[in-house]
């Protein structure tokens, strides 16, 4: 099923910001692998959107529309050097980290780990339960994809790095 992609209208149905085409001339400029299989590289597409659209609470304005199925387009959005974004457009910064985490989609990486995250390292069983756990539990099974954060750090206005921020402008 090819890609829906979004046109600055708020569709109902999108399911990606960026064409496999221009998704691919990105990523061949920037060194991205993307999966050559057309199918497989717009299934990592679909999930790159998802991906990058799981920041949205931290994106300024508000969906043009309730039944679009994407986080952009938006009202009343600035970018993190004040400036106002088009309603009717999707930033560039979307589309690049869509590619980045498409990418890592594609290569088969476990984005969003669907276990609990805990390793067991022992287990005994003697009158009492005792259960011990690697790195205290935790292994790491959730990803950040950095390189798509990075590219959505001009959009990612509305939380600061200490969960504090605000705007400051000239008048």
């Amino acid at each position: 099923m090819a890609l829906i992609v979004e046109d600055g209208t708020g569709l109902p149905d999108s399911d990606s910001y960026i064409s496999l085409t221009d998704a691919r001339s990105y990523a061949a400029a920037y060194g991205v692998t993307l999966p050559t299989d057309d199918t497989a590289a717009e299934v990592a597409l679909r999930q790159g959107a998802a991906y990058v659209d799981m920041q949205e609470g931290c994106f300024t304005g508000t969906r043009l529309n309730e039944t679009q199925a994407l986080a952009w387009p938006r009202y009343g959005a600035v970018n993190a050097y004040g400036f106002a974004i088009p309603s009717d457009s999707v930033p560039a910064a979307m589309k690049y980290a869509q590619v980045y985490a498409a990418a890592e989609y594609g290569a088969g990486t476990d984005v969003r780990a669907t276990d609990d995250g805990k390793g067991i390292a022992s287990e005994e069983v003697v009158g009492a339960v005792k259960v011990s756990y690697f790195d205290n539990g935790k292994t790491g099974g959730s990803v950040v994809i950095t390189k798509a954060m990075d590219a959505l750090k001009p959009l990612l206005v509305a939380c600061g790095n200490n969960g504090f921020s605000f705007r400051v402008g000239r008048a």
